[in-house]
This record gives C-alpha cells, sequence and structure tokens, in this order.
C-alpha cells in the first residue's frame, strides 16, 4: 500500500514538472524569426525594446505567449514611440489576439494590409501612430475583434471610402475611429447599426458626412453605453433612436450642427452620466423631463439657442442630481434668477451660466457650494453688492469671472479671502476706487482681468513683484495714473499686459522676455520706443494714441512671431526700417498718423501674409512699391493722406484680388483710373479723391463685383477685430481695425467691420460723362465725385442704385435735367448737385422732399421746390388749366353718369317712356341727315 502510494506521489510530481517544463517553455522559433526581423526594421528611440535578445522570445518586453501553445499571443507596444517601416514578417505570428502598436510614429505609412490576416485578433490599438493612408478593408476579416481603436490626431491623415468592412465586425464591443477622415463613409450609421453587441462608438472629429440621424428606423446596437460623435457637421435634429438606449452613460454630441428641441423622452435615459449637446443649435426650454436623470455628473448644453425661465426648470430639476459636479449651460437665452437653487447642489465643482439674460442678485447662499471650484456668471443682468458673506465656504475656489454685470465689489480692506485663485474676471464691476488690497493674498492667481473697474490712482508697487506667477493683467479703461516702473523687466512671466485708456506717464521701460502681448495704447506716453519688447517672441503691439517720439527701432524687423504692430496716433518720426523679413504672421501694420517721411519699404512684400496695412496721414512720398503685389492676403491698404506720386500702378488690379478697402486718397497720383481696379472683386471701398488724376471714370467701374450683388453679405474678416485672450480664455484685449471716410457730408471714423460701401473720386480733374454702368453698383451707399469736370448729364440708371445713402456730384459741369429714377432712391439722406449746369424742374417725391435748398445751389436754371425760384408762368397757368380742364371733364362725366343711370330707370320700369324716347331719337336723326344733306350738296 506504501509503495503503491509512493509510485502516485512520484507520477504526480512528473506530471507537475512535466507542466511546468510546457509553461517556461522558449517562445516557436518562426515566432521569433518574425519578432527579430520587425525589431530589425524599426527604430527604437527610447531603447525600450533592448530585452529583445535570447532564444526565449517569450520573456521579451512587450510579448506574451500562451502557456499551453508557446505561440505569441499578445504584443503590447503601446507608448513605445516606434517609427520605421513595420516588416511583413509579423504576419507569422498567426495566434495573435491582442495587438498594440499606439502613441508612435510611423511616418504617414498606411496600416499594413496583413493585419487582416490575425483572424484570432480580438484586441486592436492602433491609435496616434502615425499610420496615414485608408484603412485597408481587409481589417473586415477580424471577426472575433472586439476592440478596435483607429484614432489619429497626428499630421497624417487616414481615410475611409466607406463602411463596409467596419460591418462585418459583428463581436466589435469597442470602436474608436475619432479623427479620421470619413467624410465618403456615408453608410456610416447603417454600418454601426450592424454591430449589436457595441457598446462603446467614438467618431469625434472624423469629419463625418451631412447624415440624418433619424434615417434609421430600427436598432440593434442596444448595448451601447458611450456615444460621442462631437465635432461633425451632421446638420440632424436629434434621433429619437437615442431614447431607447437604456444603458447610455455618456452621449456627446456637442458641435454637430444639431437643431430643433430636446424632447421631453431625454428623461428616459436613467443611466446617463454625462451629455454633451454644446455648439449647436438647439432651441426651445430645458425639457423638465431631466429631474428624472439622477445620475448625472455633467451637464454640457453651452451655445446653443436654449431659452426659458432657468430658475423655474431648476426647481425641479436639480434637487435629484444628488452627483452633479458639472453645469454649464454659458451663452444661450436663459433667463431666471439664481436664487433658490444654486445653493442645493451640493457636489458642484463647475458653475458655468456666463452670456446669458439672467437677472436679480447672487445669493448669499452660493457660499454653501464648498466644493465649487470654478465660477463664471460672466455677461448677465445680475445687480446687487458683492461681500465676504458670498465666498465664506469658497476654499476650493480656482477662477471667479464675474465680468460685465452691475456687480459692486464692497469688502473690508483687512478682507483675507478663504480660497487662491488662479483667474479673477472682474472686467466691468465696480472694484475701486483702490486698487483691491485682498489679491496680494492670492500667491496662485497667474490671470486678473479688472478692466473698466473704476480704479483711480497709481498701481500698488507690489503688483510687479507679485508672489505669484502671473502672466496676464488687465487694468484697463480706468484711471490710472503714474509710470510703469522699470523693474518690469523683472516680471518673468508675464504674457499679456493691458493697461490702455488710462492716464499713464512717463517713458515706456524695457520688457521682459516672457511678454507677448502689450497694449498701451490711449495713454500719456512720451519719449522713444524701449529698447527691447522682449526675446523677440512678442505677437502683438498696440501703442497708439500716445505722445512717443523718435524713430522706429530696426529691431521690430526681427520679430518674426509678430501678428500686430500698432503704433498709429503719436509723433513718431524718421524713415520707416527698410529691414522687414519673411514673416508668415504679420497681420496688421499700422503706422498711420505719425510723422514718417521718406519712400515705403519695398521690405514689406516681404510679409506674406499681411491683411492690413495703414500708413496714412504721414509725410511718404515717392511710389508705391512694386513689391506689395507679394501681398497676396491684403484686404486694406490705406496710404492715404501722404505726398506719393506717380501713376495709380496696374498691378493693385491684376495682383492684389483679396483688397477689400483702397484708400489713396490725399495724394499726388496723377494719370488716368486704371481699367484694372474693376478686376478687385472683392473691394468695398475706393477712395481716389484729392489727387491729380485725370481722363474719365472707367465704364469698368460698373463691373465692380461685390457692388453688384443683391443677396452678398458682410464678411467680418478676423483680421479686422484682433481679440486677445489672457490665460484660462478670459477676454483680455481688442484690436479693431477703423478708416476715415467722408459720408453724409462729414468726415467720419469707421471701425471696419461696419458695412460701408464707397466709391470717393472727387477733388481731381476727371472730365467726360458719368457712365451710365454706374447704375449697375446696387449696393453702393455713398458716391461722390465732386469738384471735378465731369460733363454731361446724369444718367437715368442712378435710380438703380437702391442702397444709395450719400450723392455728392457738386462743382461740375453736369447738364440737363435731374433724372425722375432718383425718386425711387429710398434710403439717400444726403445729397449734393450744387454748382454745375443743371436745368428744370427737381422732381418731387419720396426722399427728394426731404433736402433743402443748398443741395440745389449753383444751378441757375433749376426751378421749383425746395428753390424759391418757381418755374416759369406759362408752365403755372398751364397747370391751372390742366388742373380746371380735369375737374371740368371729371364733373361732365358725373353728371352724364348720374343722367343716364336716371334715364335708364325711367326705361326700365316705363313702357310709354320708352316709346317717346325713341320716336323722339328717330326725329333727330332724321333732322341731322337732312341738315348734312344741305351741306354736302353746298359744298358741291
Amino acid at each position: 500500500m506504501e509503495n503503491t502510494m509512493n509510485g502516485l506521489l512520484m507520477a504526480l510530481a512528473l506530471l507537475c514538472l512535466t507542466i511546468n517544463f510546457r509553461e517556461i517553455a522558449a517562445c516557436i522559433s518562426t515566432e521569433r524569426d518574425a519578432l527579430v526581423a520587425f525589431n530589425t526594421s524599426i527604430k527604437d528611440p527610447d531603447g525600450r525594446l533592448h530585452s529583445w535578445h535570447g532564444e526565449n522570445c517569450c520573456s521579451w518586453s512587450g510579448v506574451s505567449c500562451s502557456k499551453k501553445t508557446g505561440h505569441v499571443i499578445k504584443l503590447d507596444l503601446g507608448e513605445y514611440t516606434l517609427n520605421g517601416q513595420i516588416n511583413p514578417s509579423l504576419s507569422g505570428l498567426t495566434r495573435l489576439v491582442y495587438l498594440n502598436l499606439s502613441q508612435s510614429d510611423f511616418g504617414g505609412v498606411p496600416i499594413p494590409e496583413f493585419i487582416g490576416c490575425f483572424k484570432m485578433l480580438r484586441y486592436l490599438d492602433l491609435s496616434h501612430a502615425g499610420f496615414g493612408g485608408t484603412v485597408p478593408p481587409q481589417l473586415g476579416n477580424l471577426s472575433r475583434l472586439s476592440f478596435l481603436d483607429l484614432s489619429s490626431s497626428g499630421s497624417h491623415v487616414i481615410t475611409a471610402d466607406d463602411f463596409q468592412w467596419v460591418s462585418k465586425l459583428t463581436s466589435l464591443r469597442y470602436l474608436d475611429l475619432s479623427w479620421l477622415y470619413l467624410a465618403a463613409s456615408v453608410d456610416w450609421l447603417q454600418a454601426v447599426n450592424m454591430l449589436h453587441l457595441l457598446e462603446v462608438l467614438r467618431l469625434n472629429d472624423a469629419s463625418l458626412p451631412a447624415t440624418d440621424l433619424n434615417s434609421v428606423s430600427q436598432i440593434n446596437f442596444t448595448a451601447l453605453k458611450v456615444i460621442d460623435l462631437k465635432n461633425n457637421e451632421l446638420n440632424s435634429s436629434l434621433p429619437d433612436w437615442i431614447w431607447n438606449l437604456s444603458s447610455l452613460s455618456d452621449l456627446d454630441l456637442s458641435s454637430c450642427e444639431l437643431s430643433g428641441r430636446i424632447p421631453d423622452e431625454l428623461g428616459k435615459l436613467a443611466a446617463l452620466q454625462f451629455i454633451g449637446l454644446g455648439n449647436n443649435k438647439l432651441n426651445g426650454a430645458i425639457p423638465r423631463s431631466m429631474s428624472r436623470l439622477c445620475n448625472l455628473v455633467h451637464i454640457d448644453l453651452s451655445r446653443n439657442i436654449l431659452s426659458g425661465n432657468l430658475s423655474e426648470a431648476a426647481r425641479s430639476m436639480f434637487p435629484c442630481m444628488k452627483k452633479l459636479q458639472i453645469l454649464n449651460l454659458a451663452d444661450n437665452k436663459l433667463t431666471g434668477q439664481l436664487s433658490g437653487w444654486c445653493e442645493h447642489m451640493a457636489s458642484l465643482e463647475v458653475l458655468d451660466l456666463s452670456e446669458n439674460s439672467l437677472s436679480g442678485v447672487l445669493p448669499t447662499s452660493i457660499s454653501r457650494l464648498s466644493n465649487l471650484t470654478y465660477l463664471d456668471i460672466s455677461f448677465n443682468k445680475l445687480i446687487g453688492e458683492l461681500s465676504e458673506l458670498h465666498f465664506t465656504n469658497l476654499s476650493r475656489l480656482d477662477a471667479l469671472v464675474l465680468a460685465s454685470n452691475s456687480f459692486k465689489v464692497v469688502v473690508k480692506h483687512s478682507w483675507f479671502p478663504p480660497f487662491q485663485l488662479t483667474k479673477l474676471g472682474l472686467h466691468g464691476c465696480l472694484v475701486g476706487p483702490q486698487f483691491p488690497t485682498w489679491l496680494q493674498s492670492q500667491t496662485r492667481i497667474k490671470m486678473i482681468d479688472l478692466g473698466s473697474a473704476g480704479i483711480r490712482g497709481a498701481l500698488p508697487d507690489w503688483i510687479w513683484n507679485f508672489s505669484s506667477p502671473m502672466a496676464s493683467l488687465n487694468v484697463s479703461m480706468n484711471n490710472i495714473t503714474g509710470e510703469l516702473p522699470a523693474s518690469l523687466v523683472r516680471s518673468k512671466m508675464l504674457i499679456t499686459l493691458n493697461i490702455r485708456h488710462n492716464q499713464l506717464e512717463g517713458y515706456i521701460p524695457d520688457m521682459p522676455n516672457s511678454v507677448r502681448v502689450l497694449d498701451l495704447s490711449h495713454n500719456n506716453l512720451s519719449g522713444s520706443l524701449p529698447q527691447s519688447f522682449g526675446d523677440k517672441e512678442l505677437q502683438y503691439l498696440s501703442l497708439s494714441h500716445n505722445s512717443l517720439s523718435g524713430v522706429i527701432p530696426a529691431y521690430l524687423c526681427d520679430i518674426i512671431s509678430m501678428e500686430l504692430i500698432d503704433i498709429s496716433n503719436n509723433n513718431l518720426s524718421g524713415e520707416l526700417p527698410n529691414c522687414w523679413r519673411m514673416n508668415s504672421s504679420m497681420y496688421v501694420i499700422d503706422f498711420s498718423s505719425n510723422n514718417f517721411w521718406g519712400e515705403i519699404p519695398s521690405t514689406m512684400g516681404s510679409l506674406s501674409s499681411l491683411t492690413a496695412l495703414h500708413l496714412s496721414k504721414n509725410s511718404l512720398s515717392g511710389l508705391l512699391p512694386t513689391s506689395l503685389q507679394s501681398c497676396k492676403r491684403l484686404l486694406v491698404l490705406d496710404v492715404g493722406e501722404n505726398n506719393l506720386s506717380g501713376y495709380i500702378p496696374t498691378w493693385i488690379g491684376n495682383g492684389l484680388q483679396t483688397l477689400l478697402l483702397l484708400i489713396l486718397g490725399s495724394n499726388q497720383f496723377s494719370g488716368e483710373i486704371p481699367e484694372e481696379l474693376s478686376q478687385l472683386h472683392a473691394l468695398q471701398y475706393l477712395d481716389l479723391s484729392n489727387n491729380k488724376l485725370s481722363g474719365s471714370i472707367p465704364r469698368s467701374l460698373g463691373k465692380l463685383t461685390s457692388f453688384l450683388s443683391r443677396n452678398l453679405e458682410w464678411d467680418s474678416s478676423p483680421f479686422f477685430q484682433f481679440m486677445v485672450y489672457g490665460v484660462g480664455g478670459a477676454y483680455f484685449s481688442v484690436y479693431k481695425d477703423t478708416l476715415q471716410a467722408t459720408f453724409r457730408g462729414y468726415r467720419l471714423t469707421f471701425v471696419i467691420s461696419f458695412l460701408l460701401t464707397s466709391i470717393d473720386l472727387s477733388e481731381n480733374h476727371l472730365t467726360g460723362e458719368i457712365p451710365s454702368e454706374i447704375g449697375n453698383l446696387y449696393r453702393l451707399a455713398s458716391l461722390n465725385l465732386s469738384r471735378n469736370h465731369i460733363e454731361g448729364s446724369i444718367p437715368e440708371t442712378i435710380g438703380n442704385l437702391a442702397w444709395l445713402e450719400s450723392l455728392d456730384l457738386s462743382w461740375n459741369d453736369l447738364s440737363g435735367p435731374i433724372p425722375q429714377s432718383m425718386k425711387s432712391l429710398l434710403f439717400l439722406s444726403f445729397l449734393n448737385l450744387s454748382y454745375n449746369h443743371l436745368s428744370g424742374k427737381i422732381p418731387y417725391g419720396n426722399q427728394l422732399m426731404t433736402f433743402e435748398g443748398d443741395s440745389f445751389l449753383g444751378n441757375e436754371d433749376l426751378c421749383g421746390a425746395p428753390l424759391t425760384r418757381s418755374c416759369h408762368k406759362d408752365s403755372d397757368k398751364h397747370k391751372h388749366h390742366e388742373i380746371f380742364d380735369t375737374l371740368t371733364y371729371m364733373f361732365t362725366l358725373l353728371g352724364f353718369a348720374f343722367g343716364f343711370c336716371t334715364v335708364s330707370t325711367t326705361f326700365i320700369f316705363s313702357a310709354a317712356s320708352r316709346r317717346a324716347y325713341f320716336q323722339f331719337t328717330d326725329n333727330i336723326c332724321n333732322w341731322l341727315v337732312a341738315v348734312l344733306e344741305r351741306k354736302l350738296s353746298l359744298i358741291r
């Protein structure tokens, strides 16, 4: 018996040794060779594959083998940052179940087709691995695949021509094709509907084609828990099938061009934890059914057109949402108040209700939200005082943005806040008159916006020696006095500084190397420009409307990151530097209203991205440099009020096709207006006034396309208005491009985003007639041809200028009558036809009735209102005769009609009368015939 037991124990020991031997057996040699070939073909800059040597490949980093068969079943090289070529020998791993090559960089090579041969594969992750080209349809052969991630947000683009291969992956539970280019995959929704086991669907930022999400009537993917389709222009309404996904926990359809209302069926999604419908066109009220979604943690309905009273909806909605941490309803049309509901959301960490129409006060009960880290209620209609009581328990608060409300901040001078902010936005709130001393306690703050805050006096010294690494400071639109300290250069973390519209004096000190945005415009600063604006990384520089003097330093040419320079309206002088280098980021240069002289630098033509060039109101001379024709993106060319000379170059029309505004007025240009200007199809404003131009007005100006369209919408280019933001995205500074124009008889300043379509050719030596083609310019708002030698008549087509508001043809040699068609100019508010040779009666009607006699002075042969000179008497007598004759005929006809009706009524009801009447008429006819015969006999 004992021997038998010993034998059994020995047998068991041998069996265990055999099993253990098999478990630690080396990998199959052919698969080891495949891995070696793979390792040879790729590069491993981080040395993550240094363990790939020896016989047992199963012990290599990232490689796992089956303990039973020895086959390689898992290759996990995610985040290994590999690059190079993938050797096809890898297809020898025929039993591979798991493949992860994510986070590498394979240089845009296509996804290998041989991956479709891994029939056993269940997990495939090629995300962010630098693949490009088209997804191989062979991936559709992986019928056992449950996880697929091909997402890619790098510089290489992966495309898919259709989704048929996806529909074959019937075992899929996880699908992520984010950032692929799927514009041609019109069948994507139908293909996904074949995946009945799918739990996670991520197709965000995939350029999906416009899709009616309701085109699928019956769904198969009822197991879905996560849907992420954000940032695709689907142009659809919310689909009905979503409300049947009872397991759905995450729904993100942000930025999908969705429209319509959010239906009450939303309340069926009881498992929902995250809903993202932001940045769409959804309208109507927030559905009350959301009160049943008690598991919600994150709500984002921002940037829609939602309306209704938030207070009423919130009282029924939020009591059950004990887990809610993030509520973002920003940029809608919601009304209501904050009192009575917001203080009950104890778990809330982020509350963003900015850019709505909320009213009332901020209740002190807001301090109960002790978990709050981010509060933004800016751009509403809130009022009232804010005191220490509002912030008592907000110890975790990191960002406080209350801007553009009617708040008054009233705290004690000795107040020590319980929080440590990184971001403060009180723009437009009454904080002053003193700079808030409590800010000195904030050791983490990075962004301060106290613009338009009623602050007076000098800034405290400690603001420049802040203990925190402050990156952005905005104290614009206050009444701050004093000088900028020389120690400013030591503010090593300062990125944006905005002190525009204050009363600063003295010199501009050197700026720290970190500065990117500097706006000191509209102050009383003097002296020359500083020796340095940082470490050549400045992007935005605005010093306009000061008293700066001296020359422009050449180092401005070397700041290749510069996007905007505005030093207009100063006392700067000298020649403009001719050292501009190739710069692909420079958009705006404004050197106007200074004392610069000399020629326009030819090197400005190397600024290929330049969109606005303002050099007006200086003493520049010479010709327009031909190099400017290389600025193919130029929208505004303003060199008015200088001493430039020569012909207007034809290359403006041939080369600057994007021009919206061309201002050459008040110079010494001569010659004829070139026909080529008619090729400026985008032109909205043309000013050639006060030059020495001669010849006739080109008929081709009637072909300016932008003036022709009746439905053209104004595109306010982003380069006209620069919005500069501080840390965290808060509004920091703005540049608005402007122009001065003669409009309605006055010299006015316009922000260019304001639509002004104008042609000003006044004060030249132009001759000939006004071309009839001028009537084609339907959208023209202002036309000024005054003070020339234009002759002939005013064309009848002038009445076609339906948008015309201002017309000045004064001081010319025009003759003939004022066209009757001008009565159709219903928007005309300024008219000057004085000092010509016009004749005849002034048309009377519509807008022409509103003008005084000054509009027609100096035309001796004009008559009629509003002039005191009446037209000649015969015409008046004839007019009275016409009126008399008209009245005579009118009453004669009325008498005839009355008599006829009376006689007819009598005849109808009296037979005797009828017989007497017809007998009388017969006698009259016989008498007339007899008289006629006697007359004829006399003639014979």
